[in-house]
């Protein structure tokens, strides 16, 4: 393969994050070689260990790049949802849902973080959870900031779940696929559906438990 120029070291890291990505929704992060990346991005060896260190300075660059991805996706969907005719709101909010890890954008996210690739997940997440607050005080006024941040979490990790195994999680528990049409995304789009729906039913009122009157007791 012919190597390939660039014209600013910015524009050479962003073909290396490329072909890396590209190569890993191949492969998975287990087989992510830095001679495969250089190879698929056309260039030497040493250029991708000149950029990023090792590999896994290649990886954590990459977990940095999907993750502000994800998170300018899902900012953008919170917002319009935000700011949805209450008769638009459940599509709005499954809008939010079908955004966070889409076909193999979602499945690259999710290897990256089992690989254990640091990225800014701490203030991704804060600004989900900050943007999520704000839609539910337009549904529920006494919605709390706690109440929040548990149901950021629980629908993270449903849908992290849903990529990992779902289909099969889904084939065990007896569902079948009359539910969706199928293609594999759109095959999730009831289960998200159904979660938005919850989601959208559920009072702070109704999320308070023990835990919930112990935070009040603590804080007084």
């Amino acid at each position: 393969m012919a190597r390939k120029t660039h014209s600013s070291p910015e524009q050479a890291q962003q073909a290396i994050l490329d072909a890396a990505e590209a190569l890993m929704i191949e492969v998975g992060p287990a087989g992510l070689r830095i001679s495969a990346v250089a190879k698929k991005a056309g260039m030497a060896h040493p250029n991708i260990i000149h950029h990023f260190g090792s590999r896994d300075g290649l990886i954590n660059a990459l977990a940095e790049r999907v993750g502000q991805r994800a998170t300018a996706r899902i900012t953008k969907a919170i917002k319009q949802a935000t700011d949805a005719e209450p008769e638009d709101r459940i599509a709005a909010m499954t809008h939010v849902l079908d955004t966070a890890y889409p076909g193999d954008e979602g499945k690259a996210a999710v290897w990256l973080h089992l690989s254990g690739a640091q990225s800014s997940l701490k203030p991704n997440m804060e600004r989900i959870v900050e943007l999520s607050h704000s839609l539910r005080k337009t549904i529920d006024p006494d919605a709390s900031l706690a109440n929040t941040n548990r149901l950021v979490m629980l629908v993270t990790l449903a849908l992290v779940g849903e990529v990992v195994s779902g289909q099969g999680i889904k084939g065990a528990l007896g569902f079948s696929d009359d539910e969706a049409d199928d293609d594999a995304d759109d095959s999730r789009a009831h289960f998200r559906r159904w979660l938005t729906e919850i989601l959208l039913n559920l009072s702070d009122r109704q999320l308070n438990t023990s835990l919930s009157d112990n935070n009040q007791l603590e804080s007084k």
